[in-house]
């Protein structure tokens, strides 16, 4: 009986609440591909490496950002934050330095466990370790071990999300750390909230912004100098290499804590509105009409609203954009709002009190000529009939 009373009373204080899940695959670099080796103390010498040695990420065939693996004997690297692994990324060489026709940045794309959720919050978190040490022996094994080089403490740290992976091209960081990054050889941490308006799976990690406008730690005397000097030699090779590089380790992206009666809102949009609409992303995976196992946690408050409306009857209607054919998009709206609606007479709803729709690519909210546009049409609305 005592145990029991300790039991009760340990739920009812709620010792201590469990931390929210983390979104990113991966997060500390640990996994890697069946056939992906870590080499300790060293970097990659071709773009393919990095997607063919971890698991998960991917980076571009212009860049070559590093799986770094730690080790004692590594001057510039004896001991990641976590694990064995980080990566790195180059994050700051102008255009001027090496002979190119833009700044040489380094990019990787992570993926989420689960969509985001539009309109809710988020904190994004991640720890980060720069080193003079570290960007001079890797340039000098890239260009030659005589290559003048000037470490850069850099800033613009971003965080670009999509829905999809996407190109090297039209990236803009929801999520940015702008000023420049000094940590003197230690590991910080980042941190930002931020509230996505798409349900993004995919982001990619790096600096989108020119060296120019990047925020760092030379002084204005000093880069005017360097650029007197490179300006007289003829061949890029000889040229000082102002050059920022970051290790990057354990990123995070949890859900911050909604407010203690999240239906209560969900019911009064209804109520108030009418509509409520799910993005498609939220609910499914692409061109599929199986609900996602995240998408029961949404749509439990449709449940919880008809379960307290017992005459209301709502309707269900599939909407698509316009990529592919018309009768396809028909079939897939009709599947998608079908799955829905029996989602909700398998949780115990009458039949009589759910009705649902296809419309496929027939009523647009927004234009299919832009990403964000089709997103918008790829929805499924809540449409409340008749109150009850």
């Amino acid at each position: 009986m005592r145990l029991l009373f300790l039991i009760v009373l340990a739920l009812m204080c709620g010792i201590k609440r469990s931390p929210a899940q983390n979104l990113v695959l991966n997060p500390s670099f640990e996994q890697l591909k069946p056939k992906g080796v870590g080499v300790a103390c060293e970097f990659m010498q071709y773009s393919v490496f990095f997607s063919e040695t971890l698991d998960t990420w991917t980076s571009f065939e212009s860049m070559t950002p590093d799986v770094l693996r730690a080790a004692e004997n590594c001057r510039w690297l004896q001991q990641v934050h976590s694990g064995e692994y980080c990566i790195g990324l180059v994050h700051y060489l102008p255009s001027e330095d090496t002979g190119q026709k833009s700044d040489y940045h380094e990019w990787v794309t992570g993926r989420l466990s689960a969509p985001l959720r539009p309109g809710r919050r988020y904190r994004l978190e991640c720890w980060v370790r720069e080193d003079t040490a570290i960007i001079r022996d890797h340039l000098r094994k890239v260009y030659a071990p005589n290559t003048p080089i000037e470490p850069v403490r850099a800033g613009n740290l971003g965080f670009s999300f999509s829905v999809r992976p996407r190109q090297e091209t039209g990236y803009k960081p929801q999520v940015n750390f702008a000023d420049a990054i000094v940590t003197n050889g230690a590991w910080i941490k980042l941190s930002a909230t931020f509230v996505p308006d798409q349900p993004f799976q995919f982001f990619t990690l790096g600096n989108f912004f020119k060296d120019a406008q990047t925020p760092n730690d030379l002084s204005v005397e000093r880069h005017k100098a360097i650029d007197e000097k490179n300006a007289a030699i003829k061949f890029p090779l000889d040229r000082i290499k102002r050059a920022g590089y970051l290790c990057i380790d354990d990123i995070s992206i949890t859900p911050e804590p909604e407010p203690d009666a999240p239906v209560l809102t969900f019911e009064k949009q209804l109520i108030q509105e009418r509509k409520f609409t799910f993005s498609a992303g939220v609910l499914f995976d692409t061109d599929k009409a199986v609900l996602r196992p995240e998408a029961g946690s949404e749509l439990d408050s449709l449940v919880l609203f008809l379960q307290k409306h017992p005459k209301a009857l709502l309707g269900i209607s599939g909407h698509t954009d316009d990529t592919g054919s018309a009768a396809y998009n028909l079939d897939l709206s009709g599947q998608r709002a079908k799955a829905v609606r029996d989602y909700l007479l398998n949780k115990g709803i009458p039949e009589h009190q759910v009705d649902w729709k296809a419309f496929g690519e027939t009523r647009p909210v927004a234009e299919n000529t832009t990403e964000e546009g089709r997103q918008k049409n790829r929805r499924v609305e809540c449409i409340l009939l008749k109150s009850g």
